[in-house]
């Protein structure tokens, strides 16, 4: 599994941030370039301003290679994919396509399961995971541990939304604090201070 899993933000269900994650996908024309650029601008942000945390946390020097949690619903071209690809500068000289869905992967659910997805062999390599919304985190974690059983040292997840629903559990008291925290760029993710 991941060696951190660090969140840009929270996303409640019915509000701005998790209607914009799911318009980056689900709309088409010149919207869907309006939230995809806007998102590729919020990761791109986070990541200069907080990557070397994520480094330091893990103990590492750098992260060789980025890669992104696919799609298992057939999705043949993932937008956070372009996206971190293409679109984002810190990370487009890093990426490759580095897991694959297998066959069965869709039927898996929300279990965590190393078989979701197979990865090309990695060496040694330390890799930085980016997906777009967390809401169990076993499409992510699957991930970490098909990265790690590909040969990867350390996987940090970068996930652009936290998705929660406050109508579940105790979430309504957990959403309450985060919001006397506020959401700030420079809140560090691995530190309990700002930085910037």
């Amino acid at each position: 599994m991941a060696d951190a899993v660090v969140p840009v933000s929270l996303a409640l269900k019915g509000e701005q941030y998790a209607n914009e994650l799911w318009r980056y996908k689900n709309t088409a024309g010149p919207q869907q370039q309006y939230f995809r650029t806007g998102l590729a601008a919020v990761l791109w942000r986070f990541l200069a301003l907080h990557e070397k945390c994520l480094t330091d946390h893990c103990a590492i020097a750098a992260f060789d290679t980025v890669t992104t949690v696919p799609s298992t619903s057939g999705r043949a071209d993932h937008p956070l994919r372009s996206m971190v690809a293409e679109t984002v500068g810190i990370t487009r000289d890093r990426h490759r396509d580095l897991l694959t869905p297998t066959p069965g992967a869709a039927e898996l659910g929300r279990s965590l399961s190393a078989a979701r997805y197979t990865s090309l062999a990695l060496w040694g390599e330390n890799v930085l995971l980016i997906d777009d919304t967390w809401t169990t985190g076993s499409p992510a974690q699957s991930a970490a541990a098909a990265l790690k059983a590909a040969g990867a040292d350390s996987v940090a997840v970068v996930v652009l939304g936290r998705h929660l629903n406050i109508d579940y559990g105790n979430t309504a008291g957990h959403v309450e604090n985060a919001r006397m925290r506020r959401f700030s760029w420079e809140a560090c993710p691995t530190r309990p201070w700002r930085h910037g």
